[in-house]
């Protein structure tokens, strides 16, 4: 397991990982960043939306670009702080608009948020019995008018 361990290069296996998959490395930053909020949510049960998970995102792509910064002899352009910096913006993006505009969606499907009256009349039976025949006045009207 050890001698496994020696051979292994990070920066090799990204390299393989973004040739087999076809994905440019900023594309695959961006999905690693959602993999990783999406396992951490999983492991801790937590939902996505919280510090937690989107923690875990941010200790990921630290050790990520730390090692990164390590391999100033590798060919690849990883080594400077301006790529470092792209790379972790890019990683963090979507996890951190997640854990800032989640919350609100929620508290928006809230039976006491803004949007209960909405979700009230789409439940109510008179809507439905509206929407359905309009829609089949209209279903007819298409077929007429074809």
């Amino acid at each position: 397991m050890t001698a496994l361990l020696d051979k292994f290069n990070w920066s090799i296996a990204k390299m393989d990982l973004s040739k087999i998959t076809g994905l440019p490395d900023d594309a695959l930053h961006i999905l690693s960043g959602m993999l990783v909020l999406t396992i951490a949510a999983y492991v801790l049960r937590r939902p996505p939306w919280t510090w937690q998970p989107w923690l875990a995102v941010v200790v990921a792509e630290t050790v990520n670009e730390a090692y990164d910064l390590t391999q100033t002899w590798f060919p690849t352009d990883e080594g400077n702080l301006r790529a470092s910096f792209h790379d972790f913006w890019l990683t963090l993006a979507w996890p951190t608009l997640i854990l800032l505009l989640w919350p609100h969606f929620v508290g928006l499907e809230h039976d006491a948020g803004p949007l209960a009256p909405l979700r009230r009349l789409w439940h109510s039976r008179e809507f439905l019995i509206g929407f359905a025949a309009a829609g089949l006045i209209g279903l007819c009207a298409a077929v007429y008018l074809w």
